[in-house]
């Protein structure tokens, strides 16, 4: 079934979103700061050096997604689910569409990605053997929730199923179909 556009120039026969709804990105980008800002702070609990190193390895995640993909995505440019269209396209200049689709993506180029999540997850988990705290145990299953559920929620439902760069080839999308 078709989707329609919301932006002026889609109809019935556009696949996917032209341009996201403002509503969409904030949700998606609130869902990403929120797993940075609750790991940072259960990395903090371990020192300041655990916490700049995770800081700066989920600088690191965003700079390779916006450098490696959003710069040959079809919304290079334009505003995508997680709003880095745009963001790209004011930091790096455009790449090659031709690349996005020769991408071969397997779970070790998304382990990074999983990493800035579940790493700190760990670290709660030391933190609660050490010494048991409700506050701390509700940030530890809320940061699992986030990045299990909430992420399934914003990549399955909300983004990914709505994205035009999805209907013309994506390597993750290929990589998560071969293991349903």
């Amino acid at each position: 079934m078709a989707r329609v556009s919301t932006t002026t120039g889609g109809g019935p026969e556009s696949p996917g979103f032209e341009r996201y709804p403002l509503g969409t990105v904030l949700f998606a980008n609130a869902m990403a700061w929120a797993i940075y800002g609750i790991g940072f702070s259960l990395m903090a609990r371990h020192g300041a050096g655990p916490a700049l190193i995770y800081a700066a390895c989920c600088l690191w995640v965003e700079f390779r997604v916006l450098t490696k993909s959003c710069r040959n995505c079809w919304y290079y440019g334009r505003r995508c689910g997680f709003g880095k269209g745009k963001l790209c396209a004011l930091l790096f200049p455009k790449g090659d569409p031709a690349d996005f689709l020769r991408k071969d993506i397997t779970w070790w180029d998304i382990v990074p990605d999983f990493a800035v999540g579940l790493l700190p997850v760990v670290a709660g988990a030391v933190l609660l053997v050490r010494g048991f705290s409700w506050t701390l145990l509700g940030l530890v299953l809320l940061l699992l929730f986030l990045t299990t559920a909430g992420n399934a929620l914003v990549r399955g439902v909300l983004v990914c199923s709505h994205c035009r760069q999805r209907e013309l080839g994506c390597p993750a999308q290929k990589l998560f179909e071969k293991n349903k």
